[in-house]
This record gives C-alpha cells, sequence and structure tokens, in this order.
C-alpha cells in the first residue's frame, strides 16, 4: 500500500479495515460473529472453528497488504480479489446445499463483497495508472528522441 495515491491508497485501506477488523472479531468471539451472521451454532457445529481459520487467514492478508510496497500490491490484490471471488461462491454453494438458510447465505456472501469491491476499484485504478504511466513514459521518449536529432 506504500507509494499509491491517496485514492488507491483509502480503497486498500478500507478493504484492510474490514478484512482486519471483521476477522480479529471473528477470533476473539465467533459464536457472537455467528449471532451477527445469523448462523445457527446447533447445525454448524464446526463453525467456530471455521470462523478462526478464516480470521487467522484474513488478518494476515490484511497485514501483508497494508505493508506491501507499490510493486507487489497489484499481485496482492489478485490474491484478495480471487479469495473473496471463492469465499463468495463457497458460501452460495453451501446454501444451495441447504447448509445453510438463505439469510445466513447472504450474510456469509455479504462479508466477501464487503471487501471485495474496494479491492476491485483500486485494482482496477492501479490498472489504469499503469496505463497513464506507460503513455507518459512514451512521450518522454519520443520526446527525448526528437531532441536529440
Amino acid at each position: 500500500m506504500r507509494g499509491q495515491s491517496w485514492g488507491i491508497a483509502l480503497l486498500i485501506g478500507l478493504m484492510c479495515l474490514i478484512r482486519f477488523s471483521l476477522s480479529a472479531v471473528g477470533y476473539a468471539d465467533p459464536l457472537w460473529l455467528m449471532q451477527q451472521l445469523s448462523i445457527s451454532i446447533d447445525s454448524n457445529i464446526q463453525m467456530p472453528y471455521i470462523i478462526r481459520v478464516w480470521a487467522i487467514r484474513d488478518i494476515v492478508l490484511a497485514v501483508i497488504v497494508a505493508l506491501a510496497n507499490r510493486d507487489s500490491v497489484k499481485t496482492l490484490l489478485l490474491a484478495c480479489i480471487a479469495i473473496d471471488t471463492t469465499d463468495i461462491i463457497s458460501a452460495h454453494l453451501s446454501g444451495a446445499a441447504g447448509l445453510f438458510s438463505s439469510s445466513e447465505t447472504w450474510s456469509l456472501k455479504l462479508t466477501a463483497i464487503a471487501a471485495l469491491v474496494p479491492e476491485l476499484i483500486a485494482l482496477v485504478l492501479l490498472a489504469i495508472r499503469k496505463t497513464d504511466d506507460q503513455i507518459d513514459t512514451e512521450k518522454k521518449q519520443v520526446k527525448g528522441s526528437e531532441t536529440a536529432a
């Protein structure tokens, strides 16, 4: 996240904040988080363990992205997008298989979507910025070759 424009840094920071805070709560008190997401402990006795595994993954990911330099942040955002997309698909398939009710399924999907949206926007802005930087570099090269001639 270091070395980014303020807009991209804001989006990445928002994603890290969502990921880290939700994960920290999930790790500290998975039963409370299950209640907030309308997930029944009686029908999902393994869920507190799964929430803690997910929480550690997202805490580590948020810290790595927050500390990333300008060159590696794009790759990390792609990884975050892949993870969140997989989480959404997993929640959907679990709901379709009857493992979660409709409200539980949407709660799980929306937690991943909350991080996915700023990640996608930041990645698009990074791609646009890279294209703009390439155009500027090409213009400088053309201008430099014209001056030399």
